[in-house]
């Protein structure tokens, strides 16, 4: 599906992360959270839905296709363009990321992929957002991937250096004054200095980056046009720094069934031609589960 922009308003983006699943049928946790969800989306709108990683406890294998079929279940009911990618936690088990990716087909809007490149079942892509006919801006997408194969010192994987160069060499024509973003699920290192620079936000638990540097954020440099970056993994933060100028923000917990003290939600990113501006929508906690606005 086409990524739009109209009538000139900012792009809007729901960022959903850490929603993990378990096993189904579903327990209290689990249907909380798409109870949320559901409220969240009848009271809001976006122009795409992008999930960043987790959305399953790998381990609990049984039949992915019906857990993950739920939740697609929910999307269906908006006519939002959906995309996602992988966390650590979704393939722990015997599911690979390839089949998990062929359960996207069961999404009714999935957004238009563009140059997907697939190295170690790790897929990166770019999501191309559009005013009028015009390209105005771009996300660009990196698995992260899960645990270090490489590095018996490091916990988390890095992201490939087959994927930076795959963002290198793409063929568009970008500036500084481009408003473009990335999206992953696993922190860069420098979100541990980036830590230290709050503007809004928490920082509650120890930035879980890989110990390994693969230079994702001097490509980003480099490129000069993605201006802010946005991950998940860490659940008792959702804060958003600057850092040598780029913006790296983590999104907010979204599921129930997993650790983590922040009241549950989602980041909302509105972007536009000079600015890329975001916010916490966080979920009630009273029985309706209405979203609130801090």
């Amino acid at each position: 599906m086409k990524l739009q922009i109209h009538d000139h308003h900012p792009f809007k983006i729901c960022q959903l992360t850490d929603i993990h699943l378990g096993d189904y049928p579903f327990n209290d946790a689990d249907l909380k959270t798409l109870a949320s969800l559901k409220v969240l989306f009848d009271t809001h709108s976006f122009d795409l839905i992008m999930i960043t990683g987790d959305l399953l406890w790998g381990l609990q294998s049984s039949d992915p296709a019906k857990r993950l079929g739920k939740l697609y279940d929910l999307l269906n009911q908006y006519p939002t363009p959906v995309a996602i990618t992988y966390g650590n936690h979704d393939t722990e088990g015997i599911f690979s990321r390839t089949d998990l990716r062929e359960i996207e087909s069961h999404l009714i809007h999935p957004a238009d992929k563009h140059h997907s490149m697939i190295i170690d079942d790790r897929e990166s892509y770019a999501l191309e957002i559009y005013d009028d006919q015009q390209l105005a801006h771009i996300a660009y997408v990196w698995d992260s991937g899960a645990y270090s194969h490489w590095q018996k010192t490091d916990q988390y994987a890095a992201v490939e250096p087959e994927q930076i160069d795959w963002f290198l060499k793409l063929p568009y024509a970008r500036t500084s004054k481009e408003m473009d973003l990335g999206f992953f699920h696993i922190p860069f290192p420098e979100y541990q200095s980036a830590a230290n620079q709050l503007i809004d936000g928490f920082n509650h638990e120890k930035v879980c980056s890989p110990t390994t540097n693969s230079g994702l954020f001097y490509a980003l440099l480099r490129q000069k046009n993605v201006k802010a970056t946005f991950v998940g993994h860490d659940h008792d933060n959702n804060f958003t720094s600057s850092f040598r100028g780029i913006q790296l923000n983590y999104g907010n917990v979204t599921g129930y069934n997993c650790y983590g003290e922040l009241t549950r939600g989602v980041r909302e990113i509105d972007v536009s031609k000079d600015a890329i501006k975001t916010r916490i929508i966080l979920f009630s906690e009273t029985s309706d589960n209405a979203p609130i606005n801090p």
